[in-house]
């Protein structure tokens, strides 16, 4: 009985299959049928966005370039013609002077349709030579230069897409590379975001890749341009943006493009942040932000009035205003010097340099720059007294207690914002995190300690073009004409409160921000940073001398004799020694 009623439910749940079949088979027809429709659906697109791209393509080919060679002179230069029937919008021509190796850009704006446009050749190395750094290029008499090779390029946008044409190729630039230390990320990302002012005037994405500080972007292009093999986790890049006293290093390797920026955008530029990265008439990148150090005061502590006149006054100054607000574990004044790290890295000359001028310092002899940008240098006979006599005063403020040579950057950061330290000697990369907190603070010059001027050394950031950029028509424009106009800085100093190094930018900002007017003031007046290929084995040799003089490891007058042979030997290919 039960082997029969076990065949019967078979043979009912049988009979509900089959007749279901045709419902089943109905379904799977029509899922058939979407997914057929949605293939072609998918094919059509990507063959009209096929057509589009080509049509597109062929449209930026009819943008005819060259160097012409005319009977008469002012009918030789470089030459476009627009032969499509749509007009190409933000075109920008760059030609490079085969016999002086220099470049020289126009922009040119909306070439319309049937139009040509001729860059004659007498303006086109007057712009090379009229430009505010760099050695004056000498114009050869005659035709005969005019007819020797000339590259010329062109970029240009041609619908929502940013073209290159050179003569040889034309192709599309989708996105640009960036490289930066995580902070300067951070801005430059927002800058360059998807939905900024940025991209919506300029067609390409801007991939911002950071690095956790400045050495290590600094030892990761330093390996690039030897192998040209980037870290693990980040691409090549197009730019790379960093501290002007690589000048001297990247100079040498021959690792960036000389941006080929018109004079009329140098003159929108601070003539200091161009000195400063400009070396050997050569411009090596353009000036994005200026940095300095000053003095900044936490008025909740001390109350209001004029900050001190001098660096014994500002000590004193904060000792009374801990004693009266009960702090027992803070410091009078907060200034970042640091321990010894496994890289060899101790103290910070950069945010000690004002002191350390006052008391007589200097950076080995090193004077004010020269024409080009080259560096001058004193006698060691000249320096080296008052070089020593510094270091031996500052080991007076390591013994009393002033300074602690064990208080790094973060530590000295943390104290003030906590409430502990009434002033804090810092540079303008701090204010994010002051005004973060809603801090009433008032800024003012670093006052000196010894009887002459408390003169800061002024650093300035710029966007270096890599050699061997991926998109390299594209990394030029951005960084010589969009970077350079004044609303860049004012954009960027809206996102992150530091010194723009355009003149109309930076008179704006000094007229409109009490607390970031002052660091303006001393990056107008303020020393440039020295540049040389040495630079980073300079700066150890300060830096430790400076702790161990302060931490009392040796007899600081042997410590600062020693530094002051070693640092004279170390730049002796600078002097033009051995």
């Amino acid at each position: 009985m039960e082997v029969l009623c076990s065949r019967y439910v078979l043979l009912v749940r049988s009979l509900d299959f089959a007749a279901g079949l045709p419902f089943f088979s109905d379904v799977s027809l029509a899922a058939s049928t979407i997914v057929a429709i949605c293939a072609a659906i998918t094919a059509v697109t990507a063959l009209i966005g096929a057509v589009r791209s080509n049509r597109r393509k062929d449209r930026a080919r009819r943008l005819k370039i060259g160097w012409q060679v005319g009977s008469e002179a002012e009918r030789t230069g470089a030459l476009m013609f627009n032969e499509s029937k749509l007009a190409f919008e933000e075109v920008v021509l760059t030609v490079t002077c085969g016999l002086h190796g220099r470049e020289a850009r126009q922009d040119v704006g909306v070439l319309p349709s049937g139009q040509d446009y001729l860059w004659a050749s007498g303006s086109v190395h007057e712009s090379i030579s009229s430009r505010p750094v760099g050695r004056p290029v000498e114009q050869a008499a005659g035709t005969s230069h005019d007819s020797r090779p000339h590259g010329v390029q062109v970029t240009f946008r041609n619908g929502r897409g940013f073209w290159f044409r050179d003569e040889a190729q034309v192709k599309r630039v989708r996105s640009l590379v960036i490289w930066a230390e995580k902070t300067r990320a951070v801005t430059l990302s927002q800058y360059f975001g998807r939905r900024s002012y940025f991209r919506r005037a300029y067609p390409v994405s801007v991939n911002v890749q950071p690095f956790e500080r400045t050495e290590d972007l600094e030892a990761a292009f330093t390996k690039l341009a030897a192998t040209g093999d980037a870290p693990r986790g980040h691409d090549i890049p197009d730019v790379v943006v960093g501290p002007h006293d690589w000048i001297g290093r990247v100079a040498l390797e021959e690792s960036v493009v000389e941006p080929p920026i018109s004079a009329q955008r140098l003159r929108q530029i601070s003539p200091v942040a161009l000195d400063a990265l400009s070396r050997d008439g050569r411009l090596y990148g353009i000036p994005y932000v200026f940095d300095t150090v000053a003095m900044i005061r936490n008025n909740a502590l001390t109350g209001p009035g004029p900050m001190p006149a001098t660096f014994a006054g500002a000590v004193a100054a904060g000792r009374d205003a801990l004693r009266s607000n009960g702090i027992e574990d803070g410091v009078a004044l907060a200034l970042q010097v640091g321990a010894p790290d496994a890289n060899g890295n101790a103290g910070d000359p950069y945010h000690l340099w004002p002191l350390f001028s006052s008391l007589g310092g200097s950076f080995f002899g090193y004077r004010e720059p020269g024409h080009y940008g080259e560096d001058k240098f004193d006698d060691i006979s000249l320096w080296r007294p008052s070089f020593v006599d510094a270091f031996v005063r500052l080991a007076e403020l390591g013994r009393d207690g002033t300074l602690s040579p064990k208080l790094g950057r973060a530590e000295a950061v943390s104290l003030f914002l906590e409430g502990r330290a009434p002033f804090f000697v810092c540079s303008s990369r701090a204010l994010s995190a002051i005004r973060a907190r809603n801090l009433d603070v008032t800024v003012g010059p670093v006052p000196a300690a010894g009887e002459l001027p408390a003169r800061p050394l002024v650093s300035t950031y710029g966007f270096f073009i890599y050699q061997g950029a991926q998109s390299l028509p594209a990394a030029r424009d951005l960084v010589s004409s969009y970077l350079s106009q004044p609303r860049a800085g004012l954009d960027l100093n809206r996102i992150q409160p530091l010194v723009p190094v355009q003149e109309e930018a930076m008179s704006t900002i000094a007229e409109r921000d009490a607390v970031l007017s002052p660091y303006v003031d001393q990056c107008r007046d303020g020393l440039i940073m020295p540049s040389r290929p040495e630079m980073r084995e300079a700066w150890q040799l300060l830096g430790r001398t400076e702790y161990q003089v302060l931490a009392g490891d040796g007899d600081p007058r042997a410590l600062a004799e020693a530094a002051a042979t070693a640092g004279w030997e170390l730049l002796g290919t600078t002097r033009g020694v051995g």
